[in-house]
């Protein structure tokens, strides 16, 4: 299902990737959300034109090496999973069972002002065959807006924890008394773990066995080398995150988590999601090398851009749910 997102934001302009796998381009902190139809048909017309003139050079009708790249990239699904499975009422109660002594300021607000949630949404990316990416972007907006618009309290993951996901180890992530991030390794990574992370977050890494903290999302990990993650909407309704990684389509499901806060007295909200993983166009370009001179001057301009206009073949879903709030005695 596809729908129109009002963003309000201005188109980004990123720096493509160079040969050296080593090397990454700027994170941009704006959004230039794809039109996925759009995406589609300029995918469709590119295999047909690589198909014809890779066929033209072999004599046959079997797929080129060109084709094949074409072909994978259409076919790689981005879809989003259900955000009712792990949708949790926080309250004071689930943090004191797990040991955790909650902030004055948020029992107060739990009490008198707001219920707050947490919720784990998943984006599935299953790269077809060969095909490469470089990023992944996802973007959710809390409804209704106005006097019971939801506020996003914290997300996850951040750049903050970017060594520890590039570490490539199991961890446990959790929310403390702060409503802020815990995570859990065991205790024999725990050493190596603390001298990757600033000195304002080495507080918030332990153990598993001693983790002080609600635990949100159990033996997460990420196979990716060394990833960008910009987020951005603590404090308001509209989120998003952005992951940038030269072996984003090794990152399988990715998890994001949020905590988020409503008028008390809410009993449903509307959530919209739109995700999108942009093709690596240096790859995609090399592939195709033997018959780009031959493609349409259309195909040939876009292409010509590399990453700057990946996202015009993005691949990606877009959700809209409408979501009932459990309570505690559900």
């Amino acid at each position: 299902m596809f729908y129109t997102l009002d963003y309000a934001m201005v188109s980004a302009i990123v720096v493509a990737p160079s040969g050296n796998p080593k090397e990454m381009p700027k994170m941009i902190d704006e959004l230039s959300p794809p039109n996925l139809e759009e995406a589609d048909v300029l995918l469709s017309d590119l295999f047909q034109e690589v198909q014809k003139w890779e066929g033209t050079l072999s004599g046959g009708t079997a797929l080129g090496f060109g084709a094949e790249a074409v072909d994978s990239l259409f076919k790689t699904k981005v879809s989003f999973g259900n955000p009712r499975d792990r949708l949790i009422h926080l309250t004071e109660e689930i943090f004191s069972n797990s040991g955790t002594e909650l902030n004055n300021i948020y029992k107060q607000q739990m009490r008198e002002q707001f219920d707050f949630y947490y919720i784990t949404l998943t984006v599935d990316l299953r790269p077809e065959r060969a095909a490469r990416f470089w990023r992944l972007t996802c973007r959710l907006d809390f409804n209704p807006k106005g006097s019971n618009e939801p506020i996003v309290q914290s997300l996850f993951p951040t750049q903050q924890w970017r060594s520890v996901m590039s570490f490539g180890v199991g961890m446990d992530v959790g929310l403390n008394g702060n409503l802020e991030w815990n995570i859990g390794v065991d205790s024999a990574q725990l050493a190596d773990l603390s001298q990757l992370l600033p000195g304002d977050l080495q507080a918030n890494l332990g153990s598993k066995d001693n983790l002080d903290a609600f635990i949100a999302i159990p033996s997460y990990r990420y196979e990716l080398g060394h990833p960008e993650i910009l987020t951005n909407g603590e404090g308001n309704s509209t989120c998003y995150w952005k992951i940038q990684d030269n072996e984003l389509q090794k990152i399988g499901t990715a998890k994001f988590a949020i905590v988020f806060k409503v008028p008390k007295g809410t009993e449903s909200i509307t959530l919209k999601g739109l995700v999108w993983a942009e093709p690596d166009l240096n790859w995609l370009t090399a592939d195709i090398r033997d018959v780009f001179g031959d493609l349409s001057d259309r195909l040939k301009q876009l292409l010509r851009q590399k990453n700057n206009a990946a996202h015009r073949l993005a691949r990606g879903d877009a959700e809209e749910w409408t979501l009932t709030l459990p309570k505690t005695s559900d």
